[in-house]
């Protein structure tokens, strides 16, 4: 009875861990280069022990078995796919085409990443993420200054001015990841890389004036919350109908009249 009550108790985690991650998924649709997320849900086995006492009462324990108690959430994981790229016409919002990252300073200094090309400018002419993070170039933070033109090449060099008077600046420090699901999610739309497997881009190429949408697929996010939401509700049924059991077994079994 009560292995039942953990089963249904496990699963209303598990459904409520996945409602949670649909309603982050479509709350970021309108955020560039956002990444939506999966719950991936694993068997919670608990191992059963059995105390033999072969020598006494200090016998070692041995295992006998695995008790199955229903699903548990392993881990959420990230989904890479490219988004759809839509044109904006701002000089200073950039799209990736590519597997790439754009590499930014953190609030602490560390460094980030993200897929997320919605940049301005400050009154110092600093190149800025949405959140006041500074963008990294190969020079470092990258400053623009009041130029009236800018152009960002393809390789993600920037280029101020026209004709003849045109001046590099710096270029975009652009980082590609073998294995991006070795990422970790930082806050926002960021990713951190603690072990430090960032290679610079090379395939990875920087379009102008678009900008990446999220890979959220509305209408898939909005079908996975039936069967999220009823298989909540019948775990939490189930949940009741074990708790009804228990109180009869305790104060009625048994009981002598």
């Amino acid at each position: 009875m009560l292995r039942g009550l953990y089963i249904a108790m496990n699963s209303m985690d598990v459904q409520q861990a996945k409602l949670n991650n649909i309603a982050n998924n479509l709350a970021n649709l309108a955020t560039p280069g956002y990444k939506k997320t999966n719950v991936v849900v694993d068997k919670f086995a608990a191992t059963l022990q059995l105390a033999v006492e072969a020598n006494g009462p200090k016998g070692k324990r041995e295992p006998i078995g695995a008790g199955n108690l229903g699903n548990m959430v392993a881990r959420v994981s990230t989904d890479f796919s490219p988004g759809a790229l839509t044109e904006t016409g701002s000089p200073t919002d950039l799209a990736l085409d590519g597997n790439g990252f754009f590499a930014v300073e953190g609030p602490n200094g560390e460094r980030l990443y993200t897929r997320d090309g919605s940049f301005h400018l400050d009154a110092e002419g600093n190149l800025l993420t949405s959140d006041g993070y500074k963008v990294l170039g190969e020079g470092g933070p990258i400053t623009i200054g009041d130029a009236k033109h800018v152009t960002v090449k393809e390789n993600g060099t920037i280029v101020v001015g026209q004709g003849e008077e045109m001046t590099e600046v710096d270029k975009l420090q652009l980082v590609e990841f073998a294995d991006p699901s070795r990422l970790q999610k930082a806050e926002g739309n960021y990713f951190a890389d603690p072990q430090g497997t960032g290679q610079p881009a090379a395939t990875t190429r920087v379009s102008q004036g678009w900008l990446e949408k999220a890979n959220v697929d509305p209408v898939q996010e909005m079908i996975n919350i039936i069967p999220a939401t009823r298989i909540y509700e019948s775990s939490q049924r189930l949940v009741q109908i074990s708790d009804e059991l228990l109180d009869k077994s305790i104060n009625q079994v048994g009981r002598v009249k």
